[in-house]
């Protein structure tokens, strides 16, 4: 039964993802730094909700991670 579970919340989350995406798709650069001698490091364009999907997963594995490390140093 726990299996099952999962299993829907994987499929509802990965359906609110792709709705997410589906419907934001204007194309976006994100500046990654302030102009430096005239250059700006950029993202190259990618859809906006493609863009918050990414944000949001490398930061609960960020989070993941740091809870991780934090417990060797317990």
């Amino acid at each position: 039964m726990k299996m099952v579970l999962i299993f829907i919340l994987l499929m509802l989350t990965a359906g609110v993802f792709g709705m997410l995406v589906f419907l934001n798709q204007e194309k976006v650069m994100l500046v990654l730094t302030p102009a430096f001698r005239g250059i700006y490091y950029m993202l190259p364009p990618m859809p906006l909700g493609l863009l918050v999907v990414l944000s949001l997963l490398v930061g609960f594995l960020l989070g993941y991670i740091s809870a991780l490390i934090s417990r060797f140093f317990r």
